[in-house]
């Protein structure tokens, strides 16, 4: 849409998805591949791409133990003229001291593995976005990430969806319906239980069921992305996460396929894009009983809110918005497409 020719690269992929114009994780299932092989691509994208798009642990060029980028990669492209863009997806920036300072519920309260789900010390943290910074033509943050990376624009919010993706259907709308008599439906994708606070909602459920109310909950947790979207139309309610304190691309997902939305904002006037107009209902671990109880008494509010969830990402997440919004970036760094 901004006439840029672009291609996208990966090493590795998650079982969500493995469609990208460059996919090299077969040839780096082999150990002398995966560490001689990337020279010669950052090689060959040096001579043939103009402009890097990173998340801020991961470039081209390998790391050896580290989720700091390299900085012999940062120096090669300011020497070569390169514009470089970083973005922030999570575990590429948060540190434990600066999170836990972030309030009672947090991404690091139930952690089962400090030090190894994110970059975690503060010192290296800090150092590897001081040296992106010092190198990059911007860095992108979104949501609670900007708390992680000071200087950064908070003001891209990089999460499109092709809402016309294979004639529309993949994100076809479904509503709840405000005459169904059948127990209110709840999905939760539940990849990282112990960051997304799941068992406060497991345990929400099962006392509300003892109380009589006729309610259900699917997990959806090791499947692609195009089955669990189907598990998303399905839901009368999407949960996505209690302790991070912002949302995740699910619930993108969840608004846009017409659902209503229940996530913990740790600061919505902050972190939210056109907050007034976000119909995600802010929940903390100890409000999740309340909450749904309030929600599964009004069918029809559960059909208001998944129709304000679909306008609003089709207003502020469709790729046509991104794409003004990357072009007004563009424009305010001095970057022509």
């Amino acid at each position: 849409m901004l006439g840029v020719d672009s291609s996208t690269l990966v090493y590795e992929t998650y079982f969500l998805s493995d469609t990208f114009d460059y996919n090299f994780s077969r040839w780096f299932a082999t150990p002398i591949v995966r560490l001689t092989f990337p020279y010669a691509i950052f090689l060959w994208a040096c001579w043939k791409f103009q402009r890097f798009h990173f998340f801020c642990d991961t470039g081209l060029l390998p790391r050896f133990g580290t989720r700091r980028f390299s900085l012999y990669e940062l120096r090669a492209y300011h020497l070569t003229k390169k514009q470089v863009f970083f973005y922030t997806y999570g575990a590429d920036v948060r540190t434990t001291l600066k999170t836990k300072a972030l309030g009672k519920y947090n991404c690091c309260l139930e952690c089962p593995e400090p030090g190894r789900a994110c970059i975690c010390d503060d010192e290296s943290g800090d150092t590897n976005i001081l040296a992106i910074s010092r190198y990059a033509t911007a860095v992108f943050s979104i949501g609670d990430l900007i708390e992680y990376t000071p200087g950064s624009r908070n003001d891209l919010f990089f999460w499109p969806l092709d809402l016309e993706a294979e004639e529309g259907e993949k994100y076809r709308p479904r509503y709840p319906s405000e005459l169904s008599e059948s127990p209110i439906r709840i999905v939760h994708a539940a990849n990282h239980r112990h960051f997304k606070g799941t068992h406060y909602l497991i345990d929400a459920v099962d006392r509300l069921r003892t109380e009589g109310l006729q309610i259900e909950l699917e997990l959806v947790e090791g499947i692609p992305n195009r089955e669990a979207l189907e598990l998303y139309r399905a839901a009368d309610i999407v949960f996505d996460q209690c302790l991070i304190g912002f949302h995740g691309y699910v619930a993108i997902e969840a608004m846009a396929l017409g659902k209503p939305l229940i996530a913990y904002i740790r600061k919505p006037e902050k972190y939210l894009l056109d907050d007034e107009k976000c119909p995600i209902i802010n929940c903390k671990p100890d409000q999740i009983g309340l909450v749904l109880r309030e929600l599964t008494e009004s069918r029809k509010r559960l059909h208001e809110l998944g129709i304000a969830g679909r306008r609003y990402v089709e207003e502020y997440f469709s790729v046509e918005a991104f794409s003004q919004r990357l072009r007004r970036a563009y424009d305010e760094l001095g970057v022509i497409p």
